[in-house]
């Protein structure tokens, strides 16, 4: 029996003829698919008894990667077909477990594992690796950006699911890289903001003078005469500080580590980068407050990890200059809550006696301030960024972009008082 032409065979949406062609009446390889509901093209080739299918927005770009898919053929590669069935769940353990803490800091993988854990796990990470598609990603970060969430949140979310799937591809477990070229818009950033110095004389005076929170008016000197990070200044030791020189010494920091992963939580290591590496010079508040704080103070017995940027103990270090009231080595998030108390309870008494109350502030903006406080003071930017510990004047001029602005505005208002005609 002869079948009239053409002979169409529906299955699902993939309309299939002798002659496939797609909406444009392009006609389509042997392999080749369109599928009119989801307006997608399709290449399906069987490898070792399985089918892989390549999916593409355009035919052009489908040819690219179906190029690509035979020409690894060619090269022998062979594809892993029983664990691309894995979920993405399965394989970010593995690679977690294999790949990730090689030629990486253990904080970068911690804040990976943090990020996968937050978007991933529960979403796109129960599917199976091989059928997660470029779309299913684009839309977590889509979602990310309905939600406010930051740019660089964003960015550091691509960075490990591009590394993750690039991992996949080396392994032959996938055809394409489903998290490559993401599309993440560049959010608008908060403008950072200082701390008023009526502001600063209210809490220092208060901090100063409380019997509660005295105890932390030294870390508060410092943080604000130095700009340094909250993390540097929780792993200063006294063997840092040079009273004779006026330095301290900056050269690690305190890392928060996950204790499923390294068997701790608390660690002191390696400073963020080479440019944190630092020394920067005491002022009088600074060397005074200091001076006065080891006279006062018995030998810190709390003892922290020192570990590597794997995250492997190398030693143990002691002697730190800071602790809070329990004892122990400050972090940022015991830190960040320090300040809410002092301040809450500062505007408690406030509201009280009808005094001005204090705005809330987090760690970072006493940072800001020390920025905003040295560049308006006339301070160099170079001198600046050194003692922030940025990698260059030109990170610096970035992140404070408002500064330059004021600036800016002053030289302005400088060439219109100089008149000379």
């Amino acid at each position: 029996m002869v079948l009239p032409l053409p002979y169409l065979k529906k299955k699902g949406d993939i309309v299939m003829t002798d002659k496939r062609k797609d909406s444009r009446g392009r006609n389509l390889k042997t392999g080749e698919y369109y599928d009119s509901k989801n307006k997608r093209y399709m290449f399906r080739k069987m490898i070792d008894g399985e089918r892989i299918t390549i999916t593409a927005s355009d035919l052009v770009e489908l040819r690219r990667q179906e190029n690509d898919l035979l020409c690894r053929i060619d090269r022998g590669n062979k594809f892993n077909t029983r664990d691309a069935k894995m979920t993405l769940n399965a394989y970010f353990d593995f690679w977690m477990e294999t790949f990730a803490k090689s030629g990486r800091k253990a904080t970068t993988c911690t804040n990976y594992k943090s990020y996968y854990n937050t978007y991933i796990k529960n979403t796109i990470g129960k599917k199976q690796i091989a059928k997660i598609t470029k779309a299913d990603c684009q839309r977590i970060i889509n979602e990310m950006i309905q939600n406010g969430k930051k740019h660089s949140t964003m960015s550091n979310l691509k960075s490990c699911l591009n590394i993750v799937f690039e991992c996949a591809l080396d392994d032959d477990i996938i055809i394409k890289n489903p998290a490559k070229n993401l599309q993440v818009p560049r959010t608008e950033s908060k403008k950072r903001t200082a701390i008023e110095q009526r502001q600063i004389d209210l809490f220092m005076n208060y901090v100063k003078n409380s019997k509660r929170y005295s105890y932390s008016y030294p870390v508060f000197v410092v943080l604000f005469n130095l700009g340094i990070r909250i993390g540097e200044m929780a792993a200063l030791t006294w063997e840092d500080v040079d009273f004779k020189e006026n330095t301290i010494t900056i050269n690690k920091t305190v890392n928060r580590y996950r204790k499923v992963d390294y068997g701790f939580t608390i660690a002191v290591a390696s400073p963020k980068s080479k440019t944190s590496i630092r020394s920067v010079v005491m002022n009088n508040a600074v060397k005074k407050t200091l001076l006065k704080l080891k006279m006062q103070n018995e030998t810190s017995v709390v003892k922290l990890p020192y570990v590597d940027d794997s995250g492997n103990i190398r030693g143990y270090l002691s002697n730190f200059v800071f602790i809070n009231r329990y004892g122990n080595v400050w972090n940022e998030p015991g830190f960040r809550e320090l300040i809410r108390r002092i301040i809450e309870q500062y505007n408690k008494e406030a509201e009280e006696n009808h005094i001005e109350k204090i705005e809330n502030f987090c760690p970072h903006m006493v940072r800001h301030t020390y920025t905003s406080l040295a560049y308006s003071a006339g301070a160099d930017v170079k001198i600046v960024s050194q003692n922030l510990g940025h990698a260059s004047t030109s990170v610096t001029l970035d992140t404070y972009t408002h500064l330059t602005e004021d600036k800016k505005r002053e030289q302005e208002e400088v060439a219109k008082t100089v008149n000379i005609s």
